[in-house]
C-alpha cells in the first residue's frame, strides 16, 4: 500500500511546475506578481512556467516597472518555426520533440505560447457574449475554433 501512495504521489507531482516573479516600483514597493502555473505537461513544464512569467515580466517593464528576478529575462525565448509552414499547435509540438527536431526547452515555450493564445482567445469571446456582442452560439463557435488550432488537427 505505501509503495502505491508513493507511485500515486511521484505521478502527481510529475509534470508540474509553478513561479512567480514580483513586479515593484522604483522605490522597490511590491506593486503586483506575474505568476505561472503548468500541470500535467510531462515535458518542458518548468520552461512553460519561465516562459509566461517572462512575457508577464516584460510587459512590466516596458511600463517602467522593475522585476525581483531578473535572470528570467536571460533565457533566449524565441520560438522556431513550425514546420513545413504551418503553424503550432500541441500535436506538432509534440511530434517535433519526439522526433527530436525540438530542444525540451523549445517544446515548453511552444506549449506555453499556445496555450496562452487559446486563453486569450477565450477570454476575448467571454467578453464579447457577457457584453452581448456575440450569442452563445457564436461564443461555443471561437472556443471550439480557439481549441482546434491548439490541439492541432
Amino acid at each position: 500500500m505505501k509503495l502505491f501512495l508513493v507511485i500515486l504521489s511521484t505521478m502527481l507531482l510529475l509534470g508540474c511546475a509553478k513561479g512567480r516573479v514580483d513586479i515593484l516600483s522604483k522605490e522597490g514597493e511590491l506593486l503586483d506578481s506575474c505568476t505561472a502555473e503548468f500541470n500535467w505537461h510531462l515535458h518542458g513544464v518548468q520552461d512553460s512556467v519561465d516562459y509566461i512569467l517572462y512575457l508577464c515580466a516584460k510587459g512590466h517593464l516596458e511600463n517602467g516597472k522593475v522585476i525581483s528576478d531578473p535572470t528570467i529575462l536571460e533565457n533566449d525565448y524565441s520560438l522556431p518555426s513550425p514546420p513545413n509552414s504551418q503553424t503550432w499547435n500541441k500535436r506538432s509540438a509534440y511530434e517535433s520533440y519526439k522526433s527530436g527536431h525540438l530542444s525540451e526547452q523549445k517544446y515548453g515555450y511552444i506549449l506555453a505560447a499556445i496555450e496562452y493564445e487559446y486563453i486569450l482567445s477565450a477570454e476575448k469571446a467571454r467578453k464579447q457574449l457577457d457584453s452581448g456582442v456575440i450569442t452563445k452560439k457564436q461564443y461555443e463557435q471561437l472556443v471550439y475554433e480557439a481549441a482546434v488550432l491548439f490541439n492541432g488537427k
